[in-house]
């Protein structure tokens, strides 16, 4: 099982095709894993290098009881020790929701080590007057789980939000994923979101490297993308209809295409700035 350390804690990860092709590191979303990412893995590893972590305090990397164990400098400095421990200098780096909130911070604090960015599913600060109601209500829902976590625990938390869902199999791996989790690492991760510095103000100085975004049309944090999208002109964003939060699992072979399209473009030197529906 790869891994490595960062201080006391131990980051898990995945590696898949040919190691000296160009690297692409996927970041999974919140109470995920990187089997988040089994969709995407066999489409991206015909050209490239695929890394793909457990970040910390998720599925088998370490879980530190110290809220302060999960500040976003943590983040980037497991990212920085993975990209350092693999000998990879410059990648496409691909963030998800929680992930693209990593990823972006990365991005801006060493843009020199990101060749391309790939942003779903996510937002450049924890609040702003320019993010919309659905936003807002998605962040306080969030902070009403916090609480569910600090009396019940994630098993709490997850039996309740399994309990609401229409198809028992999906409820069942909620239920599993979510419960897995600590409530350690639960609490710290989701401070974390709500902690993390505001980018707002230096994402069109520090993304200069090709950027994609890509957000559902359903999806109640859009608003967050939209943000980027106004900050960084240059960027390609590419909507999904009828799809809510979570793009690369829920739409995965159009996720995949619209990756792999972008990142021959730059190969090939077309235009990137672009505003695409997918249907």
């Amino acid at each position: 099982m790869p891994e490595l350390t960062n201080g006391d804690v131990t980051i898990h990860y995945e590696r898949w095709g040919d190691p000296e092709a160009p690297a692409v590191i996927l970041l999974h979303g919140f109470t995920a894993d990187l089997r988040m990412w089994n969709e995407s893995v066999e489409a991206l590893s015909q050209d490239f290098a695929v890394i793909a972590p457990d970040l910390r305090g998720h599925g088998l990397s370490s879980a530190p009881e110290d809220p302060a164990e999960y500040a976003i400098d943590a983040y980037r400095m497991d990212l920085l020790v993975l990209l350092d421990e693999l000998n990879v200098d410059v990648c496409a780096l691909v963030g998800c929701s929680f992930g693209g909130m990593i990823a972006l911070d990365f991005a801006c604090t060493y843009p020199e080590r990101v060749a391309a960015l790939v942003v779903s599913d996510s937002s450049p600060a924890p609040a702003s007057d320019r993010y919309g109601d659905e936003f807002r209500d998605r962040e306080r829902r969030m902070l009403e789980w916090e609480e569910v976590v600090r009396k019940l625990g994630t098993a709490g938390l997850a039996k309740g939000k399994a309990s609401n869902m229409r198809d028992p199999f999906l409820g069942e791996g909620m239920r599993r994923r979510i419960g897995n989790m600590s409530a350690d690492a639960y609490l710290g991760a989701s401070m974390m979101r709500r902690q993390r510095p505001d980018l707002i103000p230096v994402l069109a100085e520090r993304l200069t490297m090709p950027v994609l975004l890509c957000v559902g049309d359903a999806d109640p944090a859009r608003s967050g993308m939209r943000v980027i999208a106004e900050e960084v002109p240059g960027a390609r964003v590419v909507t999904f209809r009828d799809t809510g939060h979570g793009v690369p699992v829920l739409r995965p072979a159009a996720f995949n295409h619209a990756v792999l399209q972008f990142f021959r473009d730059i190969e090939d030197g077309r235009p990137i700035a672009a505003e695409r529906t997918v249907a």
